[in-house]
């Protein structure tokens, strides 16, 4: 079994990586990563926040807003994909 080889590719201050196998190549891009995990981890926090908050009669409207703001993030996560994938070039 071979495995593949791997080139490392720096431009400015991201690293991106490419994977050459047999017949294919695989490019990663670092860039946005760190800002896709911490979004996720927002996430987590504010649909637990607001499934707690929603137990206790005097905290639901908290709940919501901590429902509310887990669903913005989920929706500006599609954005920051299609932000990261998108390539403009000069003609």
């Amino acid at each position: 079994m071979r495995f593949p080889k791997t080139k490392t590719y720096t431009n400015g201050d991201t690293t991106d990586i490419s994977i050459h196998g047999q017949s294919l190549e695989v490019y990663f891009k670092r860039k946005y990563t760190f800002f896709q995990l911490v979004g996720d981890v927002l996430v987590g926090i504010f649909f637990v926040t607001g499934s707690i908050l929603n137990f206790f009669p005097s905290t639901e409207l908290l709940g919501r807003i901590a429902y509310l703001l887990g669903s913005l993030s989920l929706t500006i996560r599609p954005l920051l994909k299609i932000i990261r994938n998108m390539w403009i070039y000069k003609n």
